[in-house]
């Protein structure tokens, strides 16, 4: 995964007149097609060589799955299926399953599109068991809970990360640094020398709603209470001033949307910092080469005692196109999500397992004694804090990038830009 990229969503009314009536009889729900009734067709995001383990780990499990083989589909990137789900709800016409974010399965459940997984998590034998449940680390469970939609579970994880601080240690040795920050006051400091001793930037700074939220988080913030934001706050307030200081000072710069220019600057030596998601190490290991040039750590923090990140990665979401391809599917998370084939996907993706046992694999412990580093961002899963799943989030995924752009070019302070993000989400999440 390299990070979500969504435009302004303006799909909401769609969706509504998506929406099945509001009778409670057996007639009344919306009938939805499968796309191919001779396959389980799974419409994902994957490229190369992942998306080449995607398509054997399917191959895998379809020489023992009785119903209807797993088809992989690339679909484009995250937005690109989100579209097009939408497209299938209206034409009454769908995959099995997609991969989603939290903030797209809300958007695809209220037209009743999307299967609640708790019965088939939970029955005896297909279902998981209590090993299973107490196995997963609990944030990449609860993300897929939504409270908004009767507190069922309407997703299951499937690539997770969680955001961390890449470092060029060539970068801070010039600076006179040999060791990453702990704090977002010695990020600061860091950043100064940075520009001071070297005349560089400190940071290439990617516009991401995501990488906000986890700096809320980090200054020991939340993002919700209810259906009210929490961006007037004294953690939010924090994080946009954080952000006002790195603009006003020139010690970060915005990279272009949609591009990966602060990793390509990052390894030409051109910045000290970038922010990404632990699934970017694998990418920014093949530009940096030399493994003692660079290194990946927590969040800098308010608290170092009680750190907190932010949460990536997408679920799985099951269309409700019928009960064999609906069991087929679910067959396939659960073989995905188990431990071992967990731990392979992890190795050869970035991504990360999804089980506290994967610590006492022995591919793992061999993992981890490559590099100093590896090991950072699962340790990191256990402090690692869900975004919000309510209907109406999408929308407000963009008001906070709208938010971060002024305030990094200077239009806006930090303090008016989240007093300002406060009203306009509570105005999204209010359905005005």
């Amino acid at each position: 995964m390299r990070g979500r990229i969504f435009g302004t969503v303006t799909l909401a009314l769609v969706l509504a007149a998506c929406a099945p009536p509001s009778s409670d009889s057996a007639q009344s729900k919306r009938a939805f097609k499968p796309l191919d009734p001779a396959a389980t067709t799974f419409w994902d995001r994957q490229t190369t060589e992942t998306a080449d383990l995607l398509a054997s780990l399917a191959a895998e499990f379809n020489q023992t799955n009785p119903g209807p083989p797993i088809d992989i589909v690339q679909s484009g990137g995250y937005r690109d299926i989100y579209l097009k789900v939408t497209a299938g709800i209206q034409a009454g016409q769908l995959p099995a399953m997609a991969v989603a974010y939290e903030s797209m399965t809300a958007e695809y459940a209220k037209s009743g599109a999307v299967v609640a997984l708790d019965d088939l998590a939970h029955v005896p034998k297909a279902g998981l068991t209590e090993e299973d449940w107490d196995d997963f680390f609990p944030s990449v469970i609860e993300t897929n809970v939504f409270p908004d939609l009767g507190g069922k579970m309407y997703s299951f994880p499937f690539s997770k990360s969680v955001l961390m601080l890449y470092f060029n240690k060539r970068v801070l040795a010039a600076a006179g640094h040999v060791a990453p920050p702990r704090t977002w006051d010695e990020f600061l400091a860091q950043c100064r020398d940075v520009k001071a001793k070297t005349g560089k930037f400190a940071l290439a700074a990617n516009i991401d709603a995501s990488t906000v939220d986890g700096i809320i988080y980090s200054f020991g913030g939340e993002l919700l209470d209810g259906r009210k934001s929490l961006f007037d706050s004294p953690a939010a307030i924090q994080a946009f001033e954080l952000i006002e200081v790195l603009g006003k000072e020139q010690l970060a710069y915005q990279i272009p949307p949609k591009t990966f220019n602060d990793e390509s600057d990052f390894a030409a030596d051109k910045v000290a910092f970038t922010m990404r998601t632990s699934a970017g190490r694998p990418s920014l290991a093949r530009l940096m080469e030399a493994p003692d040039a660079w290194g990946m750590a927590m969040l800098p923090q308010a608290d170092p005692e009680r750190p907190r990140t932010v949460l990536f990665g997408s679920n799985i979401c099951i269309f409700d196109i019928g009960p064999a391809q609906r069991d087929a599917a679910w067959g396939f998370v659960k073989y995905f999500t188990s431990r071992d084939v967990s731990v392979r996907w992890a190795l050869a993706t970035g991504y990360l397992p999804l089980r506290k046992s994967a610590a006492d694999h022995p591919d793992m412990k061999s993992f981890w004694a490559e590099w100093p580093y590896n090991r950072a961002a699962f340790d990191g899963l256990a402090y690692a804090r869900p975004e919000p799943n309510i209907v109406g989030w999408q929308e407000v995924r963009d008001l906070i990038e709208q938010a971060e752009t002024a305030v990094l070019s200077g239009m806006m302070g930090g303090r008016d830009a989240a007093l300002k993000l406060k009203q306009d989400a509570d105005r999204v999440l209010a359905g005005e």
